[in-house]
This record gives structure tokens, sequence and C-alpha cells, in this order.
């Protein structure tokens, strides 16, 4: 049996297909603990996509959110017909979030951006002029980065990780901003594994990619989910989900440490029989040590991998969705009558 992505306890339907209700565009923004900039970003996202002229919806994914968002979210929903929220039983993280926008998107076109306004919604038309080159998915890369220094290094250090353990080669400073073919998101989200790098698993599959630079703003307000903590275990999870290669590099480093000793038990022989001599305890006592710590690095590396094997053969849903708000509106039978005013959000909880 093979294990369900998520799962919607409110009854509905887990997702939707390209194209339903004719909308062109999903704007999909995952959120936790957003309650200064979901109101700003719906401001600015609208006028950008009235623009555009075709039929779109932004959809926020609520990842289990403790502050205001909520409230905030069901007003927004009441005064904006087009905007959409997903919402979480609890926090299941920000990958798990992203997927639930995969397929809960109705556009033929998914446009992902964080819920921070750190991404310009003034730049998704950079984004937009690419679309119909032939490419499923446009990456915004950033200009003149506004991050931490932490996480300036930390994205460094996963693309070489990607680079070296993974032969998976990304451009410079991509960001989580793009434009996706929404199929191309759906068949990503639909993947059984539960730890999953999105961008790495689009090269795996072949999706054809392109860049295009973007500007790059300070956080609007409130302060960053992310901690060094977390880009560490991020990049930990890459390695480990994408690749066998830890495991044979501990072959690799046991088999060194295996010529080390063996010479080493060699020149001690050599010392005893030719001067007389042999190595101190204290030399012992620091190969033991640095063994020790070895043979402990490299049973955690394995124990990850059992454990990733548990978790996975547990089939346990990556997320699960517990509400919907949305405007429930009947679309005018003629074209010359205006659209009806919105009454309320439809609510469906646990």
């Amino acid at each position: 049996m093979s294990m369900t992505v998520g799962q919607d306890v409110t009854g509905a339907p887990l997702g939707f297909s390209p194209g339903t209700d004719g909308i062109v565009y999903s704007v999909v923004v995952p959120v936790f603990n957003e309650e200064a900039n979901v109101a700003a970003l719906v401001d600015r996202v609208s006028p950008v996509m009235n623009g555009v002229g075709e039929p779109f919806e932004i959809l926020f994914v609520d990842d289990g959110s403790r502050d205001a968002t909520p409230r905030i979210l069901r007003d927004l929903c009441v005064a904006h017909p087009h905007v959409r929220a997903v919402r979480f039983t609890r926090n299941f993280g920000q990958e798990a979030a992203v997927q639930a926008g995969y397929l809960y998107a109705r556009g033929r076109w998914i446009i992902q951006m964080d819920g921070d306004l750190q991404n310009p919604p003034e730049e998704i038309h950079k984004l937009l002029a690419l679309r119909d080159d032939g490419w499923d998915i446009v990456y915004g890369v950033r200009t003149g980065r506004r991050d931490p220094l932490f996480r300036k290094l930390a994205s460094r250090a996963m693309r070489w990780t990607m680079h070296r353990l993974l032969q998976i080669e990304l451009p410079k400073d991509i960001s989580t901003f793009r434009l996706m073919r929404s199929s191309t998101a759906k068949l990503l989200a639909s993947f059984p594994e539960r730890q999953k790098f999105l961008s790495a698993l689009a090269c795996w599959i072949g999706a054809r990619y392109t860049t295009v630079d973007v500007a790059h703003a300070p956080r609007a307000a409130g302060r960053t989910k992310y901690n060094l903590g977390k880009l560490v275990n991020h990049t930990f999870d890459l390695v480990v989900g994408f690749s066998s290669r830890p495991l044979r590099l501990i072959g690799a480093v046991g088999f060194a440490f295996a010529l080390v000793g063996f010479a080493a038990g060699a020149w001690a022989v050599l010392e005893k029989v030719v001067w007389g001599t042999q190595l101190g305890w204290s030399s012992i006592f620091a190969a033991i040590v640095v063994l020790g710590g070895v043979q402990l690095v490299a049973l955690s590396v394995i124990g990850e991998y059992v454990a990733r094997i548990f978790v996975q053969t547990q089939q346990r849903p990556i997320f699960m969705v517990g509400e919907h708000l949305y405007v429930s509106r009947r679309l005018p039978d003629l074209p010359s009558a205006g659209p009806q005013a919105p009454t309320s959000a439809t609510v469906e909880e646990i």
C-alpha cells in the first residue's frame, strides 16, 4: 500500500486538477505566524495579478499558526473572493505546506512565494515573461540578497553538498520565488518520501528550468522562522534523502583508518625490534578515542538511514488539512450581471 501524501479531515478532495474553475495562475504562499504580513501581501499581489488579465487565485497554506494569522486569513477571504486558505491541524513544516499548496492549487501555473514579502510581488512579471518559452520551472535568482550571513553561508554549503555528493547542479542564489507548470508541481508533491527537497527532485525528474534575476527585499515585518540549526538539519536531510554516498564515505574512512593502523603497528614492531622502544599508553589512548568517535559517527549516520526507513514504513500522511477558508459565491448567469458581493467565508473545521 502506498503512503498517502496528505489527508484532508474535512472530507474535501485532496487537491485539484490544473485549470479547475478556469483558473490560470495560483499564487501559493505558505505561512506560519505571519500576522503582520498576510494582508499587505494580498494588497500588493492583487493589483499585479489583475494587471496580467487572466483568472488567478491567491492560496495561503497556514502551517498551524498560533498568532492572529488564521483570523486575518478569514477576513481576507471574505473581502477578496480570489483569496483562499488551507489550514493544517498543526505545524507540519514548510516543505509540507508547499506540497499542500501545489496539490490544492487550481491554476494551470503556480507562482510560489514566501509570506514575508522578501520576494517583491512587483517582480512576478519577470517570471511570467518566460512562461511560454517551453520551461517547466522559472526560478527567481536573488540579486542583492538581503538575508543574514548565516543563511548565505548555509545556502553555499547546501549548494556545495548538492554538487559534490549528489551531482545536482542548481543556479546560485535561486529562491522559493518561482513559476512552475502545475502538472510538474503536482507530480513533485505526489512523490511518497517524507523528507523532500523539491528543487533537487525537480532536477531528478528532468524538469526543464531557467532563471531570471529578481530583486530581494528585507523581511517586511516579524522575525524569520529559520535558524542555523534548522538549515543544518535541512542540509542533512537532503544528503541522506538523495544519496547513499555517506555510507560509502564511512567505508572509505574505515579503510583509511585500517591502513593507518596497519602502518602504525608495523612501525611499532620496527621500533621494538630495531631500537628497542615502543609507543606509550598515551598514544594508544588517543587512538582508541579517535576510533571510538569515528565509530559513533558512523553508527549515527547508519541510524539516520534506518530511522528514515522506519518512518517511511509507517505510511503516515505528510500533512493533515483541518480547515478550508474561501468565499462561496455563484457566478453570474449573464455576462452583463455584476459579481455578487461575498457574504461569508465557507469554513470546514474538524
